[in-house]
């Protein structure tokens, strides 16, 4: 099983949006809100790599009010 956690920073008025936008892409598992220095956590989960690539590069890069976005693949 793969796993990717995408770290957010997000415009604070789109908050609630973009968790529920963000709740239907495909292969998300969780969608965890975060204080630091990022607004909110997704985490995917697949058995395709691929297809969690693509979740990310397509669905989730389409959602407004994402600011800054960082991608973090497990490899164990």
């Amino acid at each position: 099983m793969n796993e990717a956690y995408v770290l957010l920073n997000v415009n604070y008025k789109d908050q609630k949006r973009i968790i529920e936008e963000a709740k239907k892409i495909p292969g998300v598992k969780e969608v965890k809100t975060v204080y630091g220095i990022y607004d909110m956590m997704i985490i995917f989960q697949s058995d395709n790599l691929q297809e969690v690539k693509n979740s990310i590069d397509v669905n989730l890069h389409e959602i407004d009010g994402i600011t800054n976005l960082t991608t973090l693949i497990s490899v164990s």
